[in-house]
């Protein structure tokens, strides 16, 4: 039982910080003691994984860690290892900074910020578990931990329409998701009798011949996978609610729950993977194209941002299933690297993306138009600097880390035959720059036919977006001009798992 605790110690001090969050709004009148409460929660649990990470590398006495090794918990229900290391710190990072991006947001529509950072730090601790999780009963708890507080996220702002509205059609759309999901994952457990994800793999091993019940259930679990990750054609609600949703909880939706997802299902897929793996990266294809072509044309037209970041966002996912089919149908684990490195790069730069709009409407009376951009290179230099950032990575102009993203995506999927995808890849992403580069043109280039209103509401000090802004920005120039650290990180990560 030590052992175990130990083992999920990142995701308790994120709970209890949950807990601790609750009860500190309850007796104090200064809410902005609650932020710092969240991040110092956050702050913690990333210090603990850095300790783990450390002893898997080298070893401590006294602790139950042995170097190189997967530790295991809780009946095997439990798996942590460098790969769950590796996303516990991506998450508590992804908290991290949408924390800092909410503080004046959410002050300025007077919403209740004990609930709003409690569910926040539970959707983060659902996320770890979707990491360590290596037995389906324990991988779908933290998928529905990581689910259902982000459908109360989304509708967080009870007195705009909109917000109500995205989170009933998330809600909608993540129950039918969950009950396919729940349904492929019982199918499963059946037709393997374990529920274990090595046990699941072994009794499916030991079945001679096509095992009908085992190929539908694959098919409802990477049903509920696409529709997480908002792949096409499971994309449809995404637009309307990254739109309505807070603008920091959509940051978080569209980067920390996605991010959750891969980590959950690539260690699903990997460990308890009976079928041939070029099959299911076969059938990823099928998904992928469409995925990249939706999210970058429909993403051309958009004039609110949010919706354009939106699909932008389906793009992306499209971008790292491509990681998925190179480590399919080669064997190769170059193509699960670049997934790793990519989630982390992607953070970063939609997270700044996001939070440039939100240090905007903290500001001024904006409706996250593409016109209401025009001239704030002028009047906003800082905020504009850093969308110009963020706009070049998610393009993938290099030096910035996104060059990196896709040049590790892409030369996955070359080196494993499927050029002619590669090469569908890079001309979506060239399609890309122009919503991409038009932001940035609107902010330098054109003038404002007027000036933003002063916002209504005083959003008070908001040295938090600063800060985020400058840490995201920061993070994708340094990875930009120096990726090895972080893709040696990754490539660690993955060896750990696929060992």
């Amino acid at each position: 039982m030590r052992n175990s605790i130990q083992l999920i110690l990142p995701g308790l001090i994120v709970a209890a910080t949950a807990l601790v969050v609750i009860v500190v709004d309850l007796v104090t009148r200064r809410k902005a003691t609650l932020a710092w409460v969240a991040a110092a929660g956050l702050l913690i649990a990333a210090a603990v994984s850095v300790g783990q990470w450390v002893s898997f590398t080298h070893g401590f006495h006294g602790l139950s860690f042995h170097a190189r090794t997967t530790q295991t918990g809780f009946a095997d229900t439990i798996g942590f290892d460098k790969y769950a290391t590796y996303f516990t710190l991506l998450f508590c990072g992804i908290g991290l900074l949408t924390v800092m991006l909410s503080d004046a947001y959410m002050t300025a529509r007077r919403a209740p910020l004990g609930e709003f950072y409690g569910l926040l730090l539970l959707i983060v601790c659902g996320m770890i578990g979707m990491a360590i999780a290596t037995d389906l009963i324990t991988f779908f708890i933290a998928f529905e931990l990581m689910s259902l507080p982000t459908y109360v996220l989304a509708g967080f702002l009870r007195g705009d329409e909109r917000s109500g509205e995205a989170a009933m059609k998330y809600f909608v759309n993540g129950a039918f998701s969950s009950a396919i999901l729940l349904f492929g994952l019982g199918l499963l457990f059946g037709a393997s009798g374990d529920s274990n994800y090595l046990g699941v793999n072994n009794g499916l091993q030991a079945v001679t011949g096509v095992n009908g019940i085992a190929v539908i259930a694959a098919v409802l679990v990477v049903t509920g996978f696409l529709f997480k990750i908002s792949a096409v054609p499971f994309h449809g609600w995404a637009p309307d609610v990254y739109e309505g949703a807070p603008t920091p909880v959509t940051a978080f939706m569209s980067t920390g729950v996605k991010a959750g997802a891969f980590a959950g299902f690539l260690k699903l897929l990997t460990i308890a993977d009976h079928f041939n793996a070029a099959t299911w990266a076969n059938a990823l294809v099928v998904f992928a194209i469409p995925t990249m072509i939706v999210g970058n044309v429909l993403a051309l037209p958009q004039r609110n941002l949010k919706r354009m970041l939106a699909y932008s966002s389906i793009a992306h996912a499209g971008y790292i299933l491509l990681g998925l089919i190179a480590a399919g149908k080669s064997g190769s684990d170059a193509g699960l690297h670049a997934v790793l490195f990519y989630v982390a790069v992607y953070a970063f730069m939609n997270i700044g993306a996001f939070g440039v709009l939100v240090w905007i409407r903290v500001r001024r009376q904006y409706d996250y138009s593409l016109d209401g951009v025009a001239g704030l290179g002028r009047t906003m230099p800082l905020a504009s600097l850093a969308m110009t950032v963020f706009m070049l990575s998610l393009t993938g102009i290099p030096p910035a880390a996104g060059f990196w993203g896709k040049f590790y995506l892409f030369t996955a999927v070359v080196n494993a035959g499927y050029w002619w995808l590669a090469l569908i890849a890079v001309i979506m992403s060239t399609i890309s720059a122009f919503y991409y580069l038009r932001v940035v043109w609107y902010m330098f280039f054109r003038e404002a036919e007027q000036e933003l209103p002063v916002a209504a509401l005083d959003a008070g000090p908001s040295v938090g977006i600063s800060a985020a802004l400058a840490i995201a920005a920061a993070a994708i120039v340094a990875i930009g001009l120096y990726p090895t650290p972080l893709i040696r990180f990754a490539s660690t990560a993955i060896r750990s798992l696929v060992s």
